[in-house]
């Protein structure tokens, strides 16, 4: 009988600490919003925030940079970000890269999810092209650009070297 009390009890804490995981994470996110807003709002196009969201020590920081307007040809304007957010997931760090797209009153149009913090872009250029610098990791992206002037592009290519790259698309959610 001892030792179903105990599973029963042992169960019960796994259970309730796998939602203390959901919350903390749900408490990291609402907080990379606000943060992200607030780059939005400043538009210091080019400088980038960090900020230590996880409280962890060995954990990367999460940053975000606000890298200016595009504008299509019919005038449609965009405000970008690139984010790399870092959260905490169980007892290790988890990160997401994503190039966000807002409209001109900072509301959440919709991302490019691209995986690694080194595949975001540096700058915008012409108010329509979106820019990539090498990394260490990808040395074909030397002058790459992407062209918003056509509108948000549903899927982009972006090359990494010899070897290839990688695709990635437009999500609203």
């Amino acid at each position: 009988m001892k030792t179903i009390r105990y599973i029963t009890i042992i169960l019960s804490i796994i259970i309730l600490s796998s939602f203390a995981g959901i919350d903390r994470y749900s408490l990291e996110f609402s907080k990379l919003q606000k943060y992200e807003l607030l780059a939005l709002k400043s538009e210091h196009i080019g400088k980038s925030y960090i900020y230590n969201l996880t409280n962890k020590k060995d954990c990367n920081k999460t940053s975000i940079k606000y890298l200016g307007i595009i504008e299509t040809k019919n005038g449609k304007q965009y405000k970008v970000l690139s984010s790399f957010f870092v959260f905490s997931a169980a007892s290790t760090c988890h990160g997401t890269s994503n190039i966000k797209i807002y409209d001109t009153k900072n509301k959440y149009v919709g991302k490019y999810n691209v995986g690694m913090p080194y595949e975001l872009p540096s700058k915008i250029t012409e108010n329509k092209f979106v820019c990539w610098t090498n990394s260490k990791n990808c040395d074909l992206r030397k002058g790459l650009s992407i062209n918003f002037e056509k509108g948000l592009p549903k899927k982009f290519f972006l090359p990494c070297s010899k070897d290839g790259g990688d695709e990635y698309r437009f999500s609203s959610e």
